[in-house]
């Protein structure tokens, strides 16, 4: 497709919103507990906090910039279904007025 389809902001999607939310707990949650327990064996508890607070955060910020990504893509994808299917029913519409000429 030669032209850039028009798209919604994954922000205004109830479904993107929502997995995009989820993708950033899961991404925090996990970067804590790495960093935290990759940390543990080495310091102190205070340098695993602070390692477990940097991966959380790290892991966050992965977690939302993917799945922005992934959701971009799928929204983009089902808008270009959508408007394929409106130019097909449009072609078809035609054709049967062409053919009841």
């Amino acid at each position: 497709m030669s032209e850039r389809t028009p798209l919604v902001a994954p922000a205004d999607d109830p479904r993107a919103r929502g997995g995009i939310e989820r993708a950033k707990a899961l991404g925090g949650l996990a970067g804590f507990l790495i960093g935290g327990l990759a940390a543990i064996a080495h310091g102190t508890a205070f340098v695993a906090a602070e390692r477990a607070l940097a991966g959380g955060v790290t892991g966050y910020l992965l977690g939302w910039v993917v799945a922005l990504a992934a959701w971009r893509r799928i929204m983009r994808a089902e808008s270009e279904q959508a408007f394929a299917k409106l130019r097909e029913r449009a072609e078809q519409q035609a054709a049967d007025t062409v053919e009841l000429s």
